[in-house]
């Protein structure tokens, strides 16, 4: 068993009510590698021996006893008695949100080696559950500005909290960044210092933990010493982060902390009936400290509220500090009382509850089902580790193994996963789909090498008779896979240098028994069928033109290349003629462009720039086709393909783009551009209403892709601008005679189809 080891500590103190339904949350997690460790923090009541209980009964529950030293020394005791490489804090009176909670942030944890993993959470009483607290954040670039540091720790909080989130025990440790012995709010202390040391931060959108709303809990209970505590902790960081030596610009931290603690304060005397005069002498006493007094000067004076993107909360924090700054302490009591009795702050904060109409509209789109996620970690299994090295399949015991099966056929990379599921199959007794995997596998893997023998006869023959040609795809690409044969391929496709050596070309194939296809579906190739039922198809440019002119031309200026650079491939011990890596790879990218921008592509393309990728590690290749495709005006799709791959199927690599991709797309983006490429299936044979997908939508966007089409049926008449009426006509009639043919869906659900798929084209900032 490969599967990393998961601390889950529980300090526990006067929660006999509800620890056993916290620690069975935990026992009930789907994840295999798991430790519980309950720490008794000196309480009084039945919980020492509860836990006691717990650890007789089960192998993997600790139970350790100490003297009430608080939550946060607790917490300490529980991470110093760990094995695990990551540690999952929870309070015990609250509960896991399901039990895939820890395997889901696992799952994040392995494909981003993030050293912090934040989960969303719900709140509940017994018997209801609240809706999902939503942190909006994400993972890139932005982590280290003031707005970043402002949405999570204070507008949404989910970086504050230590339970919900996952933390990798070594960056705790070689940081010494433990729980300070606060009466309250230990944990955005302890957070707020994570912060400082630079952790890899990742994010998943699923809820992960059910936090109690418990009237008898720290938090809402009345103290005496808030404002001596809240000062503390925003001092103890300025100083500690200064002996550390590690010192930056994270003022903004601690000055936020001081301004929320002056709502707190207010709210805390409102909430105890003790009126608005001990509220405002409350406020006094808290501006008193010259820390405090500075802190709202900065503040008041904007340096870090204008980075904040919120206008709401811009509003009201500059206000505020500007009121504190001039010691208004009566209008700020009166401003804080009117916020919480207009319940504005509660409006403000609690719209990271709800989606926009937009978002839930396309949430069913966005939603990465359970199915998909267990086909792509088979495909990210079987893509990027040797067999010795696979994990434990135990993420399947939860979804229809059918199901994923039959997603896996459809998609065609269904042979890939053989070796990896044939020892699963068995041991479940699947005895009908291992015998079907097997025999599809076994298929593959002759296809593959009649397709591999042939393509080096023919290969070989036309550089005999003198034209120049190089393999696209195929099994070209077959070679960078960790099991060749299984990359399952219906064709040959070759590149030549022109239409004439087409043509000539052509010719051999004739004399070979190959005939001219009557049909052709493509302005790029010629296809011809022979009796075994394989199609060679002879490319003369590198995909279908676009409707772009610049890249039209620039794929005409770039095709030479593929022949001057030309180099022999071993594929499955056979050399075949191969375009240089970084002109290989671009030729991948405009193949997969090409099919999305008509009905869409399927996963096998996806796996096909995973194991090129990881396979050709090296920074020149990259540097070389990141200035073809900025040439192309292809990068931005070239980016989200690449974030898709890194996220979900195991692209290990990042030295494409390097870090941050996700930053540059909405939140969500993958998670869309997933769903889209998964409904599509192979090529877009899932839905018959899929035939393009827009640029934009809108009336132009619609217009600008009809004569697009109408070019490409018509591409020589169409040279002639007069024609176009008449041939705007023949296109519009053609494509409903063809759709009820072909039993297709009817023009106005495919073009709703098209406009919706225009979101996910829009980010990519096509030929830009």
């Amino acid at each position: 068993m490969n599967d990393k080891l998961v601390s889950i500590i529980i300090p526990v103190y006067k929660t006999e009510k509800y620890l056993a339904q916290c620690v069975h949350s935990a026992l009930e997690q789907s994840y295999p590698a798991i430790e519980i460790v309950l720490v008794d923090d000196g309480s009084p009541d039945h919980c020492p021996e509860i836990i006691d209980l717990y650890a007789d009964k089960y192998e993997n529950v600790i139970g350790i006893h100490q003297k009430n030293q608080g939550q946060g020394i607790a917490r300490n005791t529980g991470i110093k008695a760990t094995h695990g490489e990551y540690v999952f804090l929870m309070d015990s009176d609250d509960r896991l949100d399901g039990k895939d909670a820890i395997a889901l942030l696992m799952e994040e944890a392995e494909r981003s080696e993030a050293d912090i993993v934040v989960g969303n959470y719900r709140k509940f009483r017994e018997g209801e559950i609240h809706d999902v607290n939503r942190h909006h954040l994400r993972e890139g670039a932005y982590q280290n500005t003031a707005n970043f540091r402002f949405e999570g720790f204070y507008q949404y909080g989910h970086l504050a909290y230590n339970w919900g989130k996952l933390y990798r025990r070594e960056f705790l440790l070689k940081n010494e960044l433990w729980s300070k012995d606060y009466p309250f709010t230990q944990d955005k202390a302890h957070n707020i210092l994570c912060y400082a040391y630079h952790p890899k931060y990742a994010f998943i959108d699923q809820s992960v933990y059910l936090y109690r709303e418990n009237p008898e809990s720290v938090t809402f209970r009345y103290k005496p010493n808030m404002r001596q505590v809240w000062t503390d902790i925003a001092k103890d960081f300025h100083e500690d982060l200064k002996e550390r030596g590690i010192y930056d610009d994270y003022f903004d931290i601690t000055a936020f902390h001081v301004l929320f603690g002056s709502f707190f304060l207010v709210k805390q005397e409102l909430l105890a009936r003790h009126g608005l005069k001990n509220a405002k002498k409350a406020l006094r006493e808290y501006g008193e400290d010259p820390f405090v007094s500075q802190a709202m000067k900065e503040l008041a004076k904007g340096k870090y509220v204008r980075e904040i993107k919120s206008f709401p909360w811009r509003f009201v924090i500059r206000l505020a500090a500007m009121q504190f700054a001039l010691k208004w302490y009566a209008s700020l009591t009166l401003g804080i009382a009117s916020l919480r009795f207009l319940r504005i702050d509660a409006w403000i904060s609690e719209k990271r509850n709800k989606l926009k109409k937009s978002e839930r509209k396309n949430a069913a789109k966005k939603e990465v089902s359970r199915e998909v996620r267990a086909l792509c970690k088979l495909l990210r299994t079987a893509l990027t580790k040797p067999k010795e090295e696979m994990s434990r399949l135990a993420f399947l015991d939860d979804v229809p193994i059918d199901t994923v099966l039959t997603m896996a056929a459809q998609h065609k990379v269904l042979p890939m996963l053989y070796d990896i599921l044939e020892e699963y199959l068995e041991e479940h007794g699947k005895t009908e789909a291992l015998r079907s995997l097997q025999q599809t596998a076994e298929g593959c893997v002759k296809q593959s090498y009649r397709l591999l023998f042939l393509t080096k006869e023919l290969t070989t023959a036309f550089e005999n008779a003198g034209i120049p040609v190089v393999v696209l795809k195929g099994c070209g690409v077959a070679a960078y896979y960790p099991v060749p044969e299984y990359r399952k391929s219906g064709d040959v496709d070759l590149l030549l240098p022109n239409t004439d050596d087409v043509l000539a070309a052509g010719m051999i194939l004739k004399s070979k028994g190959y005939e001219l296809k009557e049909e052709q579906h493509a302005n790029h190739h010629m296809a011809y069928s022979g009796s075994e039922g394989i199609d060679i198809e002879l490319h003369a440019m590198l995909a279908e033109p676009f409707d772009d002119e610049k890249i039209n031309q620039r794929m005409e200026d770039i095709l030479p290349q593929y022949f001057e650079g030309k180099r022999m491939t071993d594929s499955m011990g056979v050399m075949i003629p191969t375009a240089p890596e970084a002109l290989q790879a671009l030729e991948l990218l405009l193949h997969m462009l090409q099919h999305f921008l008509r009905a869409g592509f399927g996963l096998k393309l996806l796996a096909d720039w995973v194991v090129f990728w990881n396979r050709v590690n090296d920074r020149g290749v990259a540097y070389k086709f990141t200035t073809l495709a900025e040439e192309c005006g292809v990068t931005g799709f070239a980016k989200a393909v690449t974030l898709l791959c890194e996220k979900y199927l195991g692209l290990t690599e990042i030295h494409i783009f390097g870090r941050g991709l996700e930053d540059e797309f909405s939140r969500g983006y993958a998670e869309h551009f997933l769903m889209e490429i998964v409904n599509a299936e192979e090529f877009g044979k899932a839905d018959k209403n899929r035939m393009v997908a827009l640029r934009k939508k809108s009336l132009g966007g619609y217009l600008k892709e009809f004569h697009y089409q109408m070019k490409m049926n018509y591409a020589e008449e169409s040279k002639h601008k007069w024609k176009w009426p008449w041939l705007w006509a023949k296109t519009f009639f053609g494509f409903l005679r063809n759709n009820r043919r072909l039993g297709r869906g009817n023009l106005r659900s495919i073009l709703k189809s098209a406009g919706e798929r225009a979101g996910v084209v829009e980010e990519m900032r096509l030929f830009k």
